[in-house]
């Protein structure tokens, strides 16, 4: 079995970035505290001056990726938000099915390729 990916952007892959930035966000963040709480950092002797890029950059694409797939959600589905019927598939050309073996019969054989049966066994 082959399994291949599509190029084309995806809610799917949209959400999984956003949750991995999100882990990498949390991840990331520092148990100490800033510095312009003077009572705290006199109680633990340390601060953090800045938050690490990696912090910082990791939560806004968290937000970025978050908010891609939610337009994507959105443009998949635009027809049924705005309230206007999906069109129906237009068929290129008539069938119909043997109802001996099941097979899709095209309109204009005389036999069923499956099974051989007549056109006149067809069921519309």
């Amino acid at each position: 079995m082959k399994i291949r990916f599509s190029k084309a952007p995806t809610s799917t892959k949209a959400i999984i970035a956003s949750a991995v930035f999100t882990i990498v966000y949390l991840a990331s963040a520092s148990s100490l505290p800033p510095c312009s709480d003077t009572v705290a950092v006199l109680n633990s002797g340390a601060c953090v001056v800045r938050q690490s890029f990696l912090h910082t950059a990791s939560g806004w694409l968290a937000l970025i990726c978050l908010v891609v797939a939610v337009l994507l959600l959105a443009l998949k589905h635009k027809d049924s938000i705005s309230g206007r019927p999906a069109p129906a598939p237009v068929p290129d050309r008539a069938s119909n099915f043997c109802a001996t073996c099941g097979t899709r019969i095209i309109t204009g054989d005389r036999f069923c390729q499956g099974c051989g049966a007549s056109a006149g066994s067809l069921q519309p």
